[in-house]
């Protein structure tokens, strides 16, 4: 690595200490790195270079050796012409394969992970928090942050960023100002502070920004619980999408969908997705380009374990606005639910329809399907199995024609639906053989009390399928499969 690329190393380094400790930053040097193809700071999961998504699953609660009680671990399933396989697994832990550290009792390695070309070496780097992490397993656990940096032969040098401070949450990736230069985002103590790039030789970046999140007072809690980016208004800035929770004195829970707009000066101060004639509620969200007209779009989903009253349907909702030049256009919103026309699945109530969404681009006709998780939907009268949904994207915006299905019971697809299972608890998207058609990897959480597995359907010209698909969890990583693992809860944002 050239000196250049040290510098941006150094000063990211800093920059996600800061963030995880909000005091001053603490200059760190970045390994040395070979030469490698020029950089995209949108670049996705590829963390060897070869042009093909990684899939990457944290487990903090697992475990790789008897006499370790959650000591925690990463997954990484390499992409390839073929797609991703079980075969071409690396398993991350701490005190082995380049990775720094001694493994603990409780120290959950993996607590929390995003991906970016820190280095922007042209090789997405890792960012891996361990919350637990302590001097001793008797002692308090402070907490720290890893990064593993990416190279050709995938990741195999680790870096400390520091010994103390808990472990990153929320870094999300992005140009928040417009200037071109990859910035950090990370949400805290009812704030969003973002690290500005480009980093100069001592470590800083070339500003700070906090963006502050306010309630009116009367509220006994606020927060965030969820955040997402994209470019809303297609200025080619970075926007947020988050579903701030409150709960006021009496009136129950509060969900509400908001949008911090990127512009030259960094995020602006947060409004509503939402307008006198049209107030929405929302649990989990997605942006992407579901009308391929530039500007991303969002998604809300919205079930009763997220909020409980009348404007909840009883299987759950999802609900799509228009992004525009403007920002999002709440009159363009368009609401679907399991009785709904076309929409498949089983009407019942607390289905799930909408406890996890994404978007993204199944069957390469450039408009983003909104893929949704129905975690407790049941299937074949057996309650609570889980499944996921497909509403395919058209010019006009999502649609529940040619929507589909997909459990443990469909055609091709591995296991059986059982009680419980969850499935469609998390989605990832990626695109693991590169054919442009993004693949969706599903966790059912609860699978095999509570152990966890991950499903993985491919894609094609006719968007998502069953036939070859593959499931695979701790015992096909060679791993314990204890009971209440959750392997599939974390994935990268």
């Amino acid at each position: 690595m050239n000196s250049r690329c040290v510098t941006r190393s150094l000063g990211l380094l800093t920059a996600l200490a800061a963030i995880s400790t909000l005091t001053a930053p603490v200059a760190l040097a970045a390994p040395a790195a070979p030469a490698a193809p020029a950089a995209s700071m949108t670049s996705k999961d590829d963390f060897n270079g070869d042009g093909y998504e990684d899939l990457v699953v944290a487990t903090p609660n697992g475990r790789f050796e008897p006499g370790k009680d959650r000591p925690g671990y990463v997954s990484v399933l390499y992409g390839s012409k073929s797609g991703l396989k079980v075969s071409g697994k690396q398993i991350l832990r701490q005190g082995a394969g380049g990775v720094p550290g001694t493994p603990q009792d409780d120290d959950r390695f993996g607590s929390s992970i995003a991906s970016a070309d820190l280095d922007r070496d042209g090789y997405t780097d890792l960012i891996i928090g361990v919350s637990g992490e302590g001097p001793t397993p008797e002692s308090p656990r402070y907490g720290e942050t890893l990064v593993m940096w990416g190279g050709e032969k995938g990741l195999t040098r680790g870096t400390r960023v520091t010994d103390q401070f808990k472990g990153a949450q929320w870094v999300l990736p992005g140009d928040f100002d417009g200037d071109g230069h990859l910035d950090l985002l990370a949400h805290a103590q009812s704030a969003l502070r973002v690290m500005h790039g480009p980093f100069d030789a001592d470590g800083k970046p070339a500003r700070e920004s906090v963006t502050a999140v306010e309630t009116p007072e009367d509220y006994l809690y606020r927060g965030v619980h969820e955040l997402k980016t994209g470019d809303v208004n297609g200025d080619g800035i970075t926007d947020v999408v988050g579903v701030y929770r409150t709960k006021d004195d009496g009136e129950g829970w509060y969900s509400r969908p908001v949008f911090w707009k990127g512009t030259s000066d960094g995020l602006a101060a947060h409004r509503p997705v939402a307008n006198r004639q049209h107030g929405f509620s929302a649990g989990s969200v997605a942006v992407g380009d579901v009308n391929g007209d530039g500007h991303d779009d969002i998604a809300l989903g919205l079930t009763r374990d997220h909020v409980y009253g009348p404007q909840v349907r009883r299987g759950g909702q999802v609900t799509y606005i228009k992004g525009s030049a403007k920002g999002p256009l709440p009159s363009r919103h368009r609401t679907f639910h399991l009785d709904s026309p076309r929409v498949p699945g089983t009407f019942k109530d607390n289905a799930g329809f909408g406890a996890e969404l994404a978007i993204g681009d199944l069957n390469g006709d450039k408009y983003g399907e909104i893929v949704v998780g129905s975690d407790w939907m049941t299937v074949d009268g057996v309650a609570g199995a889980g499944s996921v949904i497909t509403l395919p994207g058209t010019a006009s915006g999502p649609t529940s024609d040619k929507s589909r299905e997909f459990t443990q019971n469909t055609q091709g697809v591995p296991g059986a639906a059982e009680y419980g299972d969850a499935l469609g608890t998390d989605i990832k998207l990626i695109d693991g053989n590169g054919d442009g058609r993004e693949e969706v990897a599903a966790s059912a959480l609860r699978e095999d009390e509570k152990t966890g597995a991950v499903w993985v359907f491919p894609s094609g010209k006719s968007g998502l399928t069953g036939s070859g698909s593959f499931v695979y969890g701790p015992r096909a990583l060679g791993l314990p499969a204890d009971k209440g693992l959750r392997f599939g809860s974390a994935y990268t944002p």
